[in-house]
């Protein structure tokens, strides 16, 4: 079960920024666009002409994420599942700082 590169970065980043798991409270958005905005905010300014893109691709990252299995979330929480686990681990240290470099320079 391949990753797309955003959600490998996106699995990376929930597994090791947050030691797998992130309580939040969306209100009225789903889910997936409340925590995408969360996590671009950690380390993009809201006023980034690319913002609102790399919110969309989190967005999408996370729902490809929870089909594979690789995340739970439910409605306060989304936790890395022992797949996700697996798959993070698997992901080279390196690479996640290479991806996290280039979506801070998006």
């Amino acid at each position: 079960m391949a990753l797309s590169p955003v959600e490998r970065f996106v699995l990376m980043l929930i597994y090791h920024e947050y030691g797998g798991k992130i309580y939040y409270q969306s209100g009225s958005q789903s889910p997936e666009e409340y925590l995408a905005r969360f996590l671009a905010e950690d380390f993009l300014d809201e006023k980034s002409p690319n913002f609102e893109r790399v919110v969309k691709g989190f967005a999408e990252a996370l729902k490809g994420l929870k089909e594979k299995g690789m995340i739970e979330i439910s409605g306060y929480e989304v936790k890395v599942t022992d797949t996700g686990i697996g798959e993070a681990l698997a992901i080279p240290l390196d690479e996640y700082r290479k991806l996290k470099s280039k979506f801070m320079k998006a």
